[in-house]
């Protein structure tokens, strides 16, 4: 009996243990969010808030999440709102999806719907039912509420992530919590602290190992078991075992080895088995100790290596948070004088700079010029060719050794620490190569305008000796000669390569054109210390079109092999590529008196500052050499540095092209730009930029005034739209433009992006902040009071309307402030009706948030100056008649009356004609005759108020 109460008490134990809740926190950021920001889940800046939160199953587990209940929810308020958040509800669901971007449905409402008021610090939300997480699943928590009116954001803690792990739709109405529009989304999340009480679930076995090829029996096991498991049994498949969670072992003996795990806890046990997962190779020779270990100093961010393929090595490993790794115990065996491919992987988001070195002498000591093999410079994965030269030792284990590291740190060498990545050493045996030569060879510069090539021998598998033949009856058994060809024209050079296994011969023309031959600069940049990816990738301007290394080349001189001829007084486009990691200054000057002096005032021809691939136009002026080849040059750098043609580059690079300028005999192509085409009362200066240079230029500015000045300015006088003309001639011709409708001279009223403003006209035009031809701004809240002295009435009349739907309003306040009544909240598209005041102010509120924009609104404005009675007011018009099929007749029967205005709107509220007042003139008539049957209203603004009839159309 005592047995069996043991038991029980056994059982009772292990329960109470399993249904303990714990808190499990997520995201400890200190950031919030403002009174006016999102994602804030008790946010009332308006009438409501929608949010969808994702949490991913790795930040739970990470967190000590297994499956198991959640069963409340709590979120950490810095400052609260305070006011009562009506309909408040949390509703869960697991999820798939690793970044949201539009709200999910099929949720569960764990909590609510009921008012809820934030306080300061954690307010939790205990579920009516606990919600069942499974353990791997991600984890999307939805929040909404609708009040009807609006406070402020509750200020939240917040956490970012490299997700987005939020969305949200806030609008003033009252469908907030069952619409599917999104308003933004972001990666960020306000904090949540999740009540938890793990299931009653075995584990399930899981691990990984340091390595699966070793060369030292030296294997680090890792337990990735989940549901909590208390104990482990390791089984190396070598007789040996361990019961350590996260075991290291050292195998004794080479094979192949299944590796077993059973993992176990209070309510069961598992079994994993990896079948031959662990390979030992004990017997592989191994090079020379090296001189030098580089080390990592800081790890980060996935910088380092984790893979590499060359010839039969392909290894995979951890990154740099493995620091420096001997992979010795993998070994390729390559021919000398052949050539193989190498490439390097990672997993770094980031580009980095890799270097490879092998110790062709077999003493221990990497040499940094002779024995470099492999370099690549800013770039993500990266690969290229290895060339195994003759003379080094052979048949002899030598240790190869890869270096990787962050793109901005200092350029990998054999011995120096890392910053962030790592280095790895591998073994490369060379042996005898048997093979006849294949021949190749480069020859630099190609074409050439000195006269001078010289060739580099490219050929492969160890020739021992090269006999060249240069196309001009000369020849060289120099294994890399240079050659100086005594006249222009192109040549056949053959190279025969030879050793002891046979012969191979190439052939390749190279071009002579000295007669293209540009001054010799008086200064040629130099790269002061490459970095990142800075310097130009490409250039094209009319026919050139180059394509090069970055900066990592340093000045290049392409004036003889990329020239192109353009004509004086045209303009042409260049395009520079500069890549898209870095944004740089880039400058390009020609030396048009072709002294070798790039003059920074008149021969700088194109700034461009931080910009990423500028694109600009080059005109070629008047007054320059003709007919010879001029030097062009190009330098791209770090933002704030370049300064003139003759700096150093810090991390960018200079490159020189060729232009040759023919004379211009065409007739001039005329054009011009203005300052400003829309203006109240500034000065419009006009710029020409007609082709073909011309001589000669009269401007007709459309107000009756002229101008023989190339680049004249003008003042006009009078309110109104101009057509502006230019006739430009030369001693070949002449052209013409006429832009018409160019210049637009008006003054109006806009609303500002924030603060007030008050204005006292009686009359006017109020537009959005975006005036009369431009959209409205995001994130605006600004405010317009209109308050003549000794206004009775102010009357608003819409012109147009387009706001986005529910996101973005206008407010009609009835008097002077933001605190007055409401006549009206606007939105979408509708246009509002006449709007009049009680008394003699009105104000206007815009408020907008940071998605959308819409063209916005205009209206005009007027205002009743003297009272009067309404009977007498509605009296003193007449409309006739009524119902009218043709002709409507307005008739004003009291002249004391000053007329605005007079609209007839439809049903709709849409203008569908309106009048100015005329001079003397007391009798409208309106043609309705073409208008649908139905009922319309006339309404006729003055200065003593608004009077509306209502009109039958028949």
């Amino acid at each position: 009996m005592k047995k069996i109460y043991s038991l029980i008490i056994l059982v009772v134990i292990i329960c109470s243990s399993t249904i303990k809740a714990t808190p499990i926190t997520i995201g400890t950021g200190t950031t919030t969010n403002t009174t006016t920001t999102y994602p804030a889940a008790y946010g009332n800046w308006y009438w409501g808030a929608r949010h969808q939160f994702l949490i991913l199953a790795s930040e739970l587990t990470a967190a000590g999440m297994t499956a198991g209940n959640i069963n409340s929810l709590a979120f950490d308020v810095a400052q609260p709102q305070g006011a009562p958040l009506q309909g408040f509800t949390i509703a869960l669901k697991l999820t798939p999806t690793n970044t949201i971007t539009a709200f999910e449905t099929g949720l569960t409402t764990v909590y609510g719907p009921q008012a809820y008021t934030d306080v300061i610090g954690l307010n939790n939300h205990t579920f009516g039912t606990p919600f069942y997480w499974d353990g791997i699943s991600n984890l999307l928590v939805e929040t909404c509420f609708n009040n009807t009116s609006w406070t402020n954001n509750a200020v939240m803690y917040n956490s970012t992530t490299s997700f987005t792990s939020s969305i949200w739709y806030r609008a003033d109405n009252s469908t907030v919590c069952s619409s599917t529009l999104t308003t933004s989304a972001a990666a960020q999340r306000p904090n949540m602290v999740l009540d938890w009480t793990a299931a009653n679930i075995p584990p399930t076995s899981n691990f990984s190992a340091s390595t699966t090829y070793t060369c030292s029996g030296v294997v680090s096991f890792t337990d990735l078991s989940t549901q909590n498991p208390t104990s482990w049994l390791w089984n190396f498949g070598d007789g040996n075992t361990s019961t350590q969670q996260n075991p290291t072992h050292t195998y004794t003996s080479g094979g192949t080895f299944t590796v077993t795990l059973i993992a176990c806890n209070a309510f069961g046990c598992d079994t994993l088995a990896m079948n031959n997962l662990i390979t030992v190779n004990l017997s592989g020779s191994s090079p020379i100790a090296a001189s030098c270990t580089p080390n990592t100093l800081t790890y980060c961010c996935g910088f380092g290596i984790t893979q590499v393929d060359f010839n039969t090595i392909s290894n995979a490993s951890t990154d740099g948070a493995a620091g420096y790794s001997d992979f010795t115990c993998y070994q390729t065996t390559v021919f000398e004088g052949a050539s193989y491919n190498l490439s390097i992987g990672s997993s770094a988001q980031s580009t980095q700079n890799y270097a490879a070195w092998i110790d062709f002498n077999n003493d221990g000591v990497f040499n940094n010029t002779t024995e470099r093999v492999f370099t690549a410079t800013s770039q993500m994965n990266t690969s290229g060719s290895v060339a195994i030269p003759s003379g080094a030792v052979l048949n002899t284990p030598l240790r190869m050794r890869i270096s990787a590291d962050y793109d901005f740190s200092a350029a990998p060498t054999p011995c120096a620490n890392l910053d962030f990545g790592q280095a790895e050493d591998y073994t490369v045996i060379i042996t005898q190569n048997l093979n006849a030569p294949i021949a190749a060879f480069n020859p630099s510069p190609n074409p050439s305008c000195s006269g001078t090539v010289c060739f580099t021998d490219q050929s492969q598998n160890v020739p021992t000796s090269w006999m060249w033949n240069f196309g001009d009856s000369n020849t060289s058994t120099q294994q890399n000669p240079c050659h100086t060809y005594a006249a222009d024209g192109v040549y056949v050079v053959t190279l025969i390569a030879t050793n002891a296994n046979g012969s191979d011969t190439i052939t390749q023309t190279v071009n002579i054109t000295t007669s293209n031959q540009v001054l010799t600069a008086s200064c040629t940049p130099s790269t002061l210390s490459y970095c990142c990816g800075y310097g130009i990738l490409d250039v094209s301007f009319n026919t050139i079109s180059n394509s090069s290394a970055d900066a990592s080349e340093g000045y290049k001189d392409f004036s003889c092999s990329q020239q192109t001829m353009v004509n004086e007084g045209s303009s042409y486009v260049i395009n520079i590529t500069t890549g898209s990691s870095n944004a740089q200054d880039t400058k390009a000057w020609i030396d048009f008196n072709n002294d070798g002096v790039f003059n920074n005032t008149n021969e700088l021809v194109l700034t461009i500052n931080n910009a990423f691939n500028p694109i600009g136009n080059i005109t070629i002026p008047s007054g320059a050499v003709l007919n010879t080849p001029l030097r062009m040059r190009i330098t791209s750098d770090v933002v704030g540095n370049v300064q003139n043609a003759c700096s150093n580059s810090n991390f960018g690079q200079t490159e020189d092209y060729g232009v040759i300028i023919q004379p211009n005999t065409s007739p001039p192509t005329a054009n011009f730009t203005a300052s400003t085409t829309v203006t109240c009362s500034d000065t419009i200066y006009f710029t020409d930029l007609s082709m073909n240079i011309p001589t000669g230029w009269t401007w007709y500015f459309g107000d009756g005034n002229t101008s023989i000045q190339q680049n004249p300015s003008h003042y006009y006088a009078n309110p109104g739209t101009y057509t502006v003309s230019l006739v430009v001639t030369n001693a070949f011709g002449q052209d013409s433009v006429a832009m018409v409708n160019y210049i637009t001279i008006e003054c109006f009223n806009t609303m500002p992006i924030s603060g007030s403003i008050v204005i006292t006209d009686c009359n006017g035009t109020l537009y959005d902040d975006g005036g009369p031809s431009m959209p409205y701004s995001n994130n605006t809240n600004g405010v317009v009071t209109i308050q003549p002295a000794g206004a009775a009435q102010i009357t608003l009349n819409f012109v147009s309307f387009n706001f986005e739907s529910g996101f973005d309003s206008l407010i009609i306040y009835d008097g002077p402030t933001t605190a007055s009544p409401i006549l009206g909240g606007f939105s979408g598209t509708t246009l509002p009706g006449i709007i009049s005041s009680s008394g003699g102010s009105i104000t206007i509120r815009q408020k907008s948030d940071f998605t959308l924009v819409r063209p916005g609104f205009e209206l005009d404005w007027f205002c009743s100056v003297v009272g009067i009675d309404e009977n007498l007011l509605n009296s003193a018009i007449n409309v006739y008649p009524n119902p009218v099929s043709e002709k409507l007749s307005v008739e004003v029967n009291n002249f004391n009356i000053d007329i605005k205005e007079l609209i007839l709107v439809n049903i709709m509220g849409q203008a569908v004609d309106k009048m100015l007042p005329q001079t003397n003139v007391f009798i409208y008539e309106f043609n309705v005759a073409h208008q649908p049957k139905g009922i319309y209203f006339m309404n006729v603004i003055s200065d003593k108020g608004v009077i509306t009839k209502k009109i039958i159309v028949q």
